[in-house]
């Protein structure tokens, strides 16, 4: 019996110790958040939440080297060459996504009508400090060094916190917002550089590997977080300023419903990539995120006016207390559809990019022919959003559990992890 005990026992001190981390770091991050919405008004802050929005989906690569290195380092033994040589590819994509960032400004500017260069500039630091910290938690999370680990998913919302928030009470401005934001992205690396000192071994020819199996997790995970955020790029583009403005405080509801369920799939996915075709462990953590999703709705139905005060307050959102359960379902439905996108990542599922660009495609078409104007436009896009996510993550959930004996994947001998 204590055999069965001490593994359960060990697992649920695990999960413990990151959800916290996480949970500070994600009540740290919304902090900054909910700061914007009291101190910029609507329309600079659909801006810096559309800017928010690049950053998660920038953010893929940093996803991508943390789920290769985690999947590596938790099937193969690392005696510090793996490491070390993620870390030289962290490097490397970092220095690659600040030259994109840089040349894509005027094309940013453009699309998302944002007058400041300044505030489009310092997307490119800010991804890359996001970045480098992506391949130092690969390392932590795929060699089960929990408690690190939350100490560096802390420091990412505390950083946020602490240099945006305190940004914006000197200053309410976009180009405020975005000068705390990228300060508070050194923070991780720093502490991820203090926990991995000395790793060394990694070889040029390990690194290429790694880079190269990175790229097709990166693809799926780019995917999903493309359409997770493109709802607010079409609020941005599609409503006027004021309800983009307003779709955005929505989707502070969203995404707290979205990233509150993340410690599970941190936990659960190094097993996931150990067990190829596990239906009943897949089941189990489907079933966990959306069992939290359904407390979040019921959260907001109970409490509607009490959720709009937090995210702004009723002088400025009070129209959208009668919604925010519209929004709580869209982003508990994109963390179900992540969830499963990380146990195709497991599994090596290629045609799950695929089927989630079809699903882009769709949503962006109807957005633009359904999308009526003010609030009916704010309801009709969380509604085609959630309903997207339901049926993406039942097509994707349906063609992995039809694929019981596919390999997690298919390390290289000798080669390091991402």
């Amino acid at each position: 019996m204590n055999s069965v005990t001490e593994p359960r026992h060990s697992f649920l001190r695990s999960a413990a110790v990151v959800a916290v981390g996480m949970a500070i770091m994600n009540v740290a991050a919304y902090g900054f958040t909910l700061i914007g919405t009291h101190r910029l008004v609507p329309e600079q802050f659909g801006a810096i939440t559309a800017l928010l929005g690049l950053l998660l989906i920038g953010n893929v690569a940093s996803l991508g080297l943390q789920a290769t290195g985690a999947r590596r380092l938790a099937t193969q033994s690392d005696d510090g060459s793996l490491a070390h040589a993620m870390l030289q590819a962290g490097r490397r994509t970092a220095t690659g996504l600040t030259v994109v960032c840089l040349l894509a400004a005027p094309l940013i500017m453009w699309l998302l009508h944002i007058d400041s260069i300044i505030a489009v500039l310092l997307l490119a630091p800010t991804l890359a400090g996001l970045t480098l910290m992506g391949s130092q938690l690969g390392v932590l999370q795929g060699s089960q060094r929990w408690t690190e680990l939350a100490a560096v998913y802390t420091s990412v919302g505390l950083g946020r916190l602490v240099f945006g928030g305190g940004a914006l009470f000197i200053h309410p401005s976009l180009d405020s917002a975005m000068i705390g934001l990228a300060l508070g992205a050194v923070v991780p690396p720093v502490l991820g550089t203090v926990f991995l000192r000395g790793a060394s071994g990694g070889t040029p020819a390990a690194v290429k590997s790694l880079l190269l199996e990175t790229a097709h997790g990166t693809h799926t995970l780019l995917a999903f977080f493309v359409i997770a955020n493109a709802d607010v790029l079409l609020a941005r583009g599609l409503l006027d300023g004021t309800h983009s403005g307003y779709y955005a405080a929505g989707v502070i509801v969203a995404k707290a419903c979205l990233f509150l369920p993340q410690f599970v799939i941190v936990i659960v996915f190094p097993s996931l990539a150990n067990s190829p075709g596990d239906t009943a462990k897949l089941r189990r953590a489907i079933l966990a995120v959306a069992g939290l999703g359904v407390c979040t709705v019921l959260g907001t139905l109970v409490l509607p006016d009490l959720v709009v005060k937090v995210i702004g307050g009723p002088e400025k959102y009070g129209s959208l207390g009668p919604y925010t359960w519209m929004f709580a379902i869209a982003g508990s439905a994109y963390a179900v559809l992540q969830m499963v996108v990380y146990a195709a990542i497991a599994q090596q599922e290629k045609r799950a990019a695929l089927v989630i660009w079809a699903g882009l495609i769709v949503l962006a078409a109807t957005a633009v022919i359904v999308l009526g104007d003010g609030m009916a436009g704010v309801k009709t896009l969380v509604a085609l959003t959630s309903g997207c996510a339901l049926l993406l993550s039942a097509v994707l959930t349906r063609g992995l559990t039809s694929r019981t004996s596919a390999p997690a994947y298919s390390p290289a001998p000798a080669e390091p992890d991402q």
